[in-house]
């Protein structure tokens, strides 16, 4: 379950850059076509928004009870200590020194780990999983994402496309500081997605600031 934030957040959009890529430059594959007919609605922006948090809220936990971490950030503390200091004696040097190490080896060990458990959640098929069946089966891997999903009556599919559409539609959006022309858009580019982003403005910005809050953690 670890992670699963994050690399939901690094797989949309990287899908949603390549999907919009793709889409203008060559025949649209079927998850260009799906991205492309699929239309925001509120009630599921809410609901996958609410997934999202419930996923970041997890991991928050999950961090919190890792004793890595919290040795971790022990260390930093006990660095930040000796660093603020305006003098230090030679035994505080050859502490830092011990601190440096302790911490450079900690990190690299959780590096190992996050590859590890990215290579087990995602697969080692990099190619497969920027497409919106690679993502569903990443999600059907973490039982506590489809619990979630369940319990806001979204499958996996529908969670995949509205995040990745909510992302298609702001980046358009965001790009083209709100003037972008609904009738000339990018091939692949919903009009009503642009819309809907417009419409919604006020709504969407308390979710995203929701969203960012729970991912900070």
């Amino acid at each position: 379950m670890t992670h699963t934030r994050s690399m939901s957040a690094f797989l949309v959009v990287g899908l949603t850059l390549s999907l919009t890529h793709g889409a203008a430059a060559q025949t649209p594959s079927a998850d260009e076509k799906a991205l492309a007919a699929y239309e925001l609605t509120m009630p599921v922006v809410r609901k996958a928004a609410a997934v999202t948090i419930a996923l970041a809220e997890i991991e928050a936990k999950q961090k919190a009870a890792d004793p890595t971490l919290q040795e971790m950030m022990k260390l930093q503390a006990q660095i930040s200590a000796i660093e603020d200091k305006d003098e230090r004696t030679e035994a505080e040097e050859k502490q830092l020194d011990k601190l440096y190490e302790r911490q450079q080896a900690l990190e690299e060990e959780r590096q190992r780990a996050d590859e590890a458990e990215d290579a087990k959640s995602h697969g080692v098929d990099n190619n497969n999983s920027q497409t919106l069946a690679g993502m569903e089966a990443a999600f059907k891997k973490q039982p506590e994402a489809m619990r979630l999903l369940a319990a806001q009556g979204l499958s996996s599919r529908e969670y995949w496309l509205c995040m990745m559409a909510l992302m298609q539609a702001a980046m358009v959006e965001d790009f083209s500081q709100g003037k972008a022309d609904l009738k000339a858009l990018p091939p692949g580019v919903n009009p009503d997605n642009l819309r809907f982003i417009r419409e919604n403005k006020a709504e969407l910005e308390k979710l995203q600031s929701e969203m960012a809050r729970a991912s900070k953690k």
